[in-house]
């Protein structure tokens, strides 16, 4: 692998690190800086886990040490249905063939593409009509989007966030760390499933989890000191997403 290979890996890494911390998606710059290197998307989906595990490990390390949570934040049964999820999905994701994977995955960067660029509230779904049986859809909710997270990654931190915002009613500061907490547990067993399996590319991943350290430390940072990180992010996710897609179907 060229020095300049491993520079891209490294910094595509930063990049995921950052926006995985501030939102989520930024597993869209591990996959499209793979894609652009040649290693189908099926294998990078399964390369981007290891960096997945350490840049949020990073990122609640920091967001601990200037106090946007507390332990009393964390409830276990969210974390155990999408861990539970989670681990179905990784075993469906190691199955798939990768021109299936190629569309699936082109179809979820075209919603969050729409998503981002639309105006907002446009396509906001209500959560109300949910409310009287919200005992029976949360653990549900929660166990599907584990599945998706699982299965593709791309978005999760948005899924989940989206989850601790309207259904568990927290504010953002303490759902976004809520967030990498549940991603950071359920990333280890889905992790260790696909290393047992050797279904992991340990360079890439190796490199990009260098990035996503480093990534998800300085955007930890970030949000402590900055009102705008949401917004900074936004707009480098919808350049990726973009670069990725023309990379998967044009060239």
């Amino acid at each position: 692998m060229p020095g300049t290979d491993e520079l891209l890996l490294v910094g595509g890494g930063v990049l995921a690190g950052v926006v995985n911390t501030i939102s989520g998606s930024g597993t869209l710059f591990s996959l499209g800086v793979m894609a652009w290197l040649n290693i189908p998307l099926v294998t990078a989906n399964i390369a981007t886990r290891p960096g997945v595990f350490f840049q949020n490990l990073a990122g609640v390390f920091v967001l601990r040490k200037y106090r946007q949570f507390s332990n009393d934040d964390i409830k276990r049964a969210p974390i155990v249905l999408v861990g539970l999820g989670a681990m179905l999905g990784a075993i469906c994701a190691g199955l798939i063939s990768g021109s299936f994977f190629n569309l699936v995955a082109s179809v979820v960067m075209l919603f969050l593409l729409v998503q981002y660029l639309l105006p907002r509230g446009l396509l906001k779904i209500k959560a109300l009509a949910f409310q009287k049986n919200n005992e029976v859809i949360q653990p549900v909710l929660f166990f599907v989007t584990g599945f998706y997270g699982g299965f593709i990654q791309i978005g999760i931190g948005i899924l989940i966030l989206t989850l601790l915002l309207r259904y568990m009613a927290l504010p953002y500061a303490k759902a976004n760390a809520y967030k990498l907490i549940i991603i950071l547990v359920y990333t280890i067993p889905t992790t260790l499933y696909f290393a047992i399996t050797g279904m992991i590319l340990w360079k890439p991943a190796l490199l990009l989890a260098l990035g996503q350290i480093i990534g998800a430390y300085l955007a930890a940072l970030f949000i402590s000191v900055s009102s705008y990180a949401k917004q900074w992010a936004k707009w480098i996710t919808v350049m990726m997403i973009l670069i990725t897609l023309l990379k998967i179907w044009v060239f």
